[in-house]
């Protein structure tokens, strides 16, 4: 799958349909799929270009909160949640049908750890404000977070790791806008892409392994770690 990338008032625009029932049929020349779209997700196609977007929503409703709670406690347990089957049903199901397409995938908040877990096949992965506990980023994945951001917050000492892992990976990987208000309810917003140029393209950089090094992953107390070797 070459090339690849979201315009960032795509990625506001797929984040925003996310979270309608009522999601729009079409959004910026992508026709929504309404058989494989749900409460939690939405599955938006491009029939010309031959590209698929996933776009996860993020916690409303109580029992979100539950699978929040679950998360905090354990990251396995919470693939055992109704959310994250119910996504990762829709992912599964959309990978099967738009076979050889391209695909792009971007959640807020708890849908940005929802694409962080199951956008692996995706040529992006983008995560708004995602909530993050130890997770260890995967090379197709960019986050956008607010400076004011307590949600995302813990995804920042990730971000210290793959710059080391990955030279480059801070500037094109990791994008930090500065908070406007004290507010971290505003800050945690969809709106907070209002900041950035709509036409900035989102994606499709590529870190450099280091050289002589091999990354491999390994489970630690419940948590994906990475561990150099040469």
């Amino acid at each position: 799958m070459k090339g690849g990338s979201l315009k960032v008032k795509e990625i506001k625009a797929f984040l925003d349909a996310s979270y309608q029932e009522d999601a729009p049929t079409e959004v910026l020349g992508y026709t929504l799929d309404k058989q494989l779209s749900g409460l939690y997700g939405k599955v938006y196609v491009n029939e010309s270009i031959k590209k698929v977007v996933i776009a996860h929503r993020g916690t409303v409703e109580n029992i979100d909160w539950a699978n929040n709670a679950t998360y905090a406690m354990s990251s396995t347990a919470y693939k055992l949640t109704p959310r994250y089957r119910s996504a990762k049903k829709m992912v599964d199901a959309a990978l099967k049908r738009y076979k050889g397409y391209t695909f792009e995938s971007c959640g807020h908040s708890q849908g940005g750890l929802l694409t962080h877990l199951l956008g692996t096949k995706a040529k992006n992965s983008i995560g708004l404000n995602p909530a993050y506990k130890n997770e260890t980023l995967a090379q197709n994945e960019t986050i956008i977070r607010s400076s004011g951001d307590v949600v995302s917050a813990l995804s920042v000492p990730t971000k210290f790791t793959n710059s080391l892992l990955y030279p480059g990976w801070t500037k094109k990987h990791m994008i930090t806008i500065k908070a406007k208000t004290s507010n971290p309810i505003e800050e945690h917003k969809i709106d907070i892409l209002n900041r950035l140029d709509p036409e900035k393209k989102i994606g499709n950089a590529k870190p450099r392994k280091l050289r002589g090094y091999v990354v491999s992953e390994t489970f630690h107390g419940g948590c994906v770690c990475q561990d150099k070797k040469k």
